[in-house]
Formats: structure tokens, sequence, C-alpha cells
């Protein structure tokens, strides 16, 4: 389905049946997966979305299906509900765009912290996985965020936390003793405010999904699954 709004005469379960996303929490896991890839074209692109699909969870039917299409497919055309490389793209982008300028900065943190790409930097030579510059800006915001509510916890301790919190690879990951040893104090001290800190940041990525609902379903990316 061409991105934006539902097209006059077309009822809510035709556009939902071509709806690509059931939901905005996979919607925004795989545009942010998307968007982090160089734009490919037919099988690159076909190949890509089998990854990102397998990794996106529970799918619903239309999405097993396209899933299958994609990984039975014969054709160089990627067969993605439908549309071309371009239009996949233009889709993921819409749904990028939205979480940069539809949130309140501390929900479009939340979800760029946990959904932006990692780097790859060169440091001293040696080549090393990193945080990108969005996902650094959005740990450092949240960081400060919830500095309040952690008066016990060093600033730098607690951007380590967060950081820590959205690590998608264990060559950026820090432990606690690693915190401990870094910033003093106990290890276990880090790890009980971490349990608390991990839960109220998801807390504000289920808010921030459900706020960037409406919209997406509204634009006919997002959409219920009719039998």
């Amino acid at each position: 389905m061409a991105v934006g709004k539902r097209a006059a005469g077309v009822s809510k379960q035709e556009e939902y049946r071509d709806a690509v996303f059931s939901s905005a929490g996979q919607a925004v896991h795989v545009a942010y997966m998307i968007m982090a890839q160089e734009a490919q074209q037919d099988a690159p692109l076909r190949k890509a979305l089998m990854r990102i699909m397998e990794s996106a969870g529970s799918l619903a039917e239309p999405q097993r299906e396209w899933l299958e299409q994609l990984r039975g497919s014969t054709s160089k055309q990627v067969n993605f509900a439908g549309l071309s490389p371009l239009e996949v793209r233009a889709q993921c982008a819409l749904i990028v765009h939205a979480v940069a300028h539809k949130l309140p900065r501390t929900e479009m943190w939340a979800l760029q912290a946990k959904y932006g790409h990692t780097d790859m930097e060169d440091a001293a030579g040696v080549r090393r996985y990193a945080f990108s510059a969005e996902r650094i800006a959005a740990i450092k915001g949240l960081a400060d965020w919830m500095a309040p509510a952690f008066p016990a916890i060093q600033p730098f301790a607690l951007d380590c936390m967060v950081g820590k919190l959205y690590a998608n690879h264990q060559g950026i990951a820090i432990s606690f003793r690693e915190l401990a040893k870094s910033f003093g104090g106990n290890h276990m001290t880090y790890a009980r405010n971490f349990d608390k800190l991990k839960q109220r940041l998801h807390e504000l990525e289920m808010v921030a999904l459900d706020r960037l609902e409406p919209y997406l379903r509204e634009q006919g990316v997002v959409g219920e699954v009719f039998c």
C-alpha cells in the first residue's frame, strides 16, 4: 500500500489487509534496521528483509506469508506486500521520521536508544563496535532525565548504565563490576539500580509506542489482522 492516508472508498478492512506491520513496535523495530543499511535493490534487499523479519519476533499471518514468499521466491523482484525496494524504504523512512517528530523528546530518546543502529569505528588502529551518534545523544538525554531518580549514581555512571541497557552487541556492553571499578561503590548497588532503571525506561518505551501507533495506523503502515 502506498504511504499516506487511506484513500476514499477503501474500507478499513481492505486498508489494514495491505498494511506492512501489525503493531507500532514491529514497525519501529524493522524500520530502524532497514534504514541502518545502505539502499539495496532486488535480491540483496530481499535477503536483508528475510534476516530482519526473522529477527522481529512474533509475526502476524500476513507477515509470515510475506516472509515465506521472500524465502521461496526465485524472482529478483522483492515481494514485500507488493512493495518495491524503494517503497519499502519510503515506508520505513516515514516511521523513523514519525519517531523523531511525533513524540515528546523523552519518548523519542527511548525508541532511538533501543532501535538505533550500532556503528563500527577505528580506535588506535582497532575496529570496534560503537553506538551511532543518534543513539549516544538519546542515551545521554535519557540519563540526564533519569538523574533525579538516582541521586547516588554519578552522572557518567548513569550514562553507562543506560548504555548497558541498550547495548545490542557484547563489544559495547559493560558489566556491573566494571562500573564499580570505574566509579566506586559495590557492583550490587549498580545491579539493583539497573533493575529500577530498566523498568522505568521500558514503561517510557511502551508509552511512546502507544502514542505513535494511531498515527502509523492513519498512514496505513500499521493495521489489524483480519481473517
